[in-house]
């Protein structure tokens, strides 16, 4: 029994220390922010009198700053080493509206408008945000062309804590965590629906972070991990038990990456109502994104839920007048650039008819690279996605989609893509084990097409198509192909279609396709010997 109780009593002590990643702020004494001169009516700023709280902890080597019954109006407030800014129930930190030169500038960065922040830190250590109140920033009342303040804007901080807290309504990002490590942010809610470039959470070339239990509601992107530092990674990122819901992408990888991003686990998330791609994964500026997974996610209600672009981004100015990006980016390195190692699995999900004003778009799976770069090794596993179809037969025919390579990667770039399920465009190494997709409404697309891709493999895939449509797979200078333990779902025309001059070693084994009118056809300049059937 008493090997059993020292057990347990581990396993506590090893609770707290991640929960807190060691750090016991209230050792250094609680310092409320009345006993400063705060107010908390509203209305009076009251970012001097925090911040007269958090320097009189940080002389006496740190300690808990208490924020407690009131609203209290700040422009920035400053956190320093072996602090915690702990905002009880009843508290709001309010930021101060209109003004932005009433925020600090970090003129580090090259974002040249997007740099101030309500509350800012910048290399201190072992920081926290906690408690059950709010961070309102007021982000409605600042100037689209405005430098407009983040609500968090950290930089190079190691051991950063944010827990409970809800924040919302920012002038640009809500969080933005720039070269920092140690991360835990755990129970957030980020509902930020107040302003252009409203992105819930941006992981900036950081390192070892969780992200876990937290509810994030956007305009912009909820998660984005990306690396604008040249030569600095971001790496080692946890993402588990947690929603999502935005105009734009749940989780989004790039596309503004100088330095590599990998070793990313994402598990036990919904995803729901978003309109731009569920994970996306875009590479444009030469560096390399692997080693990756994606497992046991719900989508609900998701246009494109899986989106892979490795390519470049040279015109970076479109749309971005005014708003200091311009000439920051440099994509000169594109071609080097990697999307490689990825895995999805345990997938489940539901695409939505798109809106007349988006009608124009893809809403399948892609993964499109370009002749000089290649998303490589891919892995789809246990994947069952039901799409609203209404594809025409004018949208499956279609052969002329371009590379685009140096377009901002955006999902509507193609235009309507010609498979509903899933696209694949120069990309080696694709691997589709027991994915299933179903159709709402009659679909004459194709339900997957792959057009210059080498070593794909098929392997219990089931799809509806139409008897009508031209087939339920189509293979486009595709090479180096196993099809195994797959069947129709309905009765469609051809099961596989083959084009192209390069198609070849096509092979086709114990599938079930019955209900074909046609195992397969071939175009007229395909080697007659390209399909094999066993």
């Amino acid at each position: 029994m008493t090997d059993v109780k020292q057990i347990i009593l581990a396993i506590l002590i090893l609770s707290i220390s991640i929960s807190s990643n060691g750090k016991n702020y209230t050792s250094g004494g609680v310092y409320d922010v009345h006993k400063y001169g705060a107010i908390g009516d509203g209305v009076t700023d009251d970012a001097a009198k925090i911040q007269k709280a958090i320097d009189a902890a940080s002389r006496n080597g740190g300690g808990k700053v208490l924020i407690k019954n009131g609203t209290f109006l700040i422009s920035t407030i400053i956190l320093k080493s072996n602090i915690e800014l702990y905002l009880a129930g009843n508290a709001i930190l309010l930021g101060y509206p209109k003004d932005f030169r009433k925020y600090f500038k970090d003129d580090f960065f090259l974002y040249k408008k997007m740099s101030r922040a309500l509350i800012y830190a910048n290399g201190a250590t072992n920081i926290a945000i906690k408690g059950d109140g709010k961070i309102d920033g007021q982000g409605k009342s600042f100037s689209l062309d405005s430098d407009r303040p983040n609500n968090i804007f950290f930089r190079s901080c190691k051991g950063v804590q944010i827990e409970g807290v809800s924040m919302v309504n920012a002038g640009c990002f809500n969080c933005w965590l720039i070269e920092c490590e140690n991360v835990r942010i755990n129970r957030v809610r980020i509902e930020n629906l107040a302003q252009h470039n409203n992105d819930a959470l941006d992981l900036d070339a950081c390192k070892d972070v969780m992200i876990s239990n937290s509810y994030f509601h956007s305009l912009d992107d909820c998660i984005t991990l990306k690396s604008t530092i040249p030569g600095s990674a971001c790496r080692d990122i946890i993402i588990t038990n947690c929603n999502f819901s935005t105009k734009c992408a749940a989780i989004r990888i790039g596309p503004d990456a100088y330095g590599n991003i990998e070793n990313v686990a994402v598990s036990n998330c919904v995803i729901r109502n978003t309109l731009q791609g569920g994970i996306k994964i875009q590479q444009s500026f030469g560096g390399t994104m692997q080693n990756m997974t994606f497992s046991d996610i719900v989508m609900d209600n998701v246009v494109c839920p899986i989106v892979i672009r490795v390519a470049g981004w040279q015109e970076i100015t479109k749309g971005m007048k005014n708003t200091g990006l311009v000439d920051v980016f440099d994509d000169s390195k594109w071609e080097s650039g990697k999307v490689q190692n990825i895995s999805f699995s345990n997938i489940v999900g539901t695409v939505p008819k798109i809106a007349p004003k988006h009608a124009s778009q893809a809403k399948c799976i892609q993964i499109t690279g370009t002749t000089k770069t290649r998303p490589r090794n891919i892995s789809f596993n246990n994947i069952n996605i039901r799409f609203s179809g209404g594809g025409t037969e004018i949208m499956g025919a279609r052969r002329d989609v371009p590379d685009l390579p140096r377009n901002y990667p955006e999902i509507g770039i193609f235009g309507i893509l010609p498979a509903y399920g899933l696209y694949a465009h120069h990309a080696s190494d694709i691997i589709l084990n027991n994915v299933q997709f179903r159709l709402d409404t009659v679909d004459m697309c194709p339900a997957i097409v792959c057009n210059d891709v080498e070593n794909l493999e098929i392997s219990g895939f089931k799809a509806e198509g139409n008897e009508r449509a031209e087939s339920l797979i189509r293979l486009e200078d595709t090479r180096n192909v196993l099809i195994t333990s797959s069947r129709t779902l309905n009765m469609t025309g051809s099961f596989l279609r083959v084009e192209g001059t390069l198609s070849e070693d096509i092979l086709l084994q114990n599938n079930k396709l019955n209900l074909a009118k046609k195992i397969f056809d071939i175009s007229d300049n395909v080697n007659k010997g390209a399909v094999i059937i066993k």
